[in-house]
């Protein structure tokens, strides 16, 4: 059985395999990269929703995606989503409670995104316009909700607030995907008020993603990385025989 690579030995092998304007491309977007914002979606059910919602979180920047499948999984349309899917990172969970304890682990604070007038009507919580939203106080996770129904009640009661994007027509919503390019544009826009080193990511997630995309960018990477993982090894064999 052949080894698992490590990141840096990954890159080695498959970087002479890209064009050098692929490999700055790749350098260039981790340097964009953050895992300091993150969307949640509570169960959606239209692909065409998820598909387009994954697409605007790596356009962004936006490294994860955390879903809730309590009942529906989530599987974006390859074709609306344009490939964005594979330089993202999808993280499932089967719970409400499992998400949140996940995200409180690392150490976000979770805001239920609503429409103006739901949102301002919320007992118990702060509710606050996405020009509100501090960000400077530490990372953020939006929570949306599925279609028709919007979230959880378990998701509200454990949000830390309520926040939500101003409206001046008769319109009093918008469909959960527009939502949430409105909410990545803006919270984008404002990382960049802040010091990069509070949002980029670490050295070592960098190399991960490096090596990760190396393989992606490649038709048949994970084969192309084993084929040569073993020859490496054939070689050595030799050698040492």
């Amino acid at each position: 059985m052949l080894r698992r690579p490590r990141s840096e030995e990954t890159i080695r092998l498959l970087a002479p395999l890209l064009t050098p304007e692929r490999r700055r491309r790749i350098r260039q977007i981790l340097q964009q990269r953050t895992r300091y914002v993150t969307l949640v979606l509570d169960d959606l059910y239209h692909q065409h929703n998820m598909s387009a919602v994954v697409r605007s979180c790596e356009a962004f920047g936006v490294q994860d995606i955390h879903v809730i499948e309590t009942e529906n999984r989530f599987a974006p349309s390859h074709g609306v989503a344009m490939g964005s899917q594979q330089w993202i990172t999808i993280l499932r969970h089967g719970s409400v409670d499992e998400c949140v304890n996940t995200l409180r682990t690392m150490g976000y604070r979770i805001f239920a995104a609503d429409p103006p007038d739901k949102a301002k009507e919320t007992q118990g919580k702060e509710a606050l316009s996405i020009h509100e939203l501090d960000l400077a106080r530490g990372p953020v996770a939006i929570a949306l909700g599925k279609e028709l129904d919007g979230l959880d009640i378990r998701l509200r009661e454990q949000a830390d607030g309520v926040v939500y994007i101003p409206l001046y027509g008769f319109t009093e919503s918008l469909n959960v995907s527009v939502t949430a390019a409105l909410f990545l544009y803006e919270l984008r826009k404002r990382l960049e008020e802040l010091p990069k080193d509070k949002w980029q990511l670490s050295l070592d997630e960098c190399t991960e993603l490096e090596a990760l995309w190396h393989i992606r960018s490649l038709k048949h990477g994970e084969k192309i990385l084993r084929d040569l993982i073993r020859k490496e090894e054939e070689l050595k064999g030799q050698k040492g025989g």
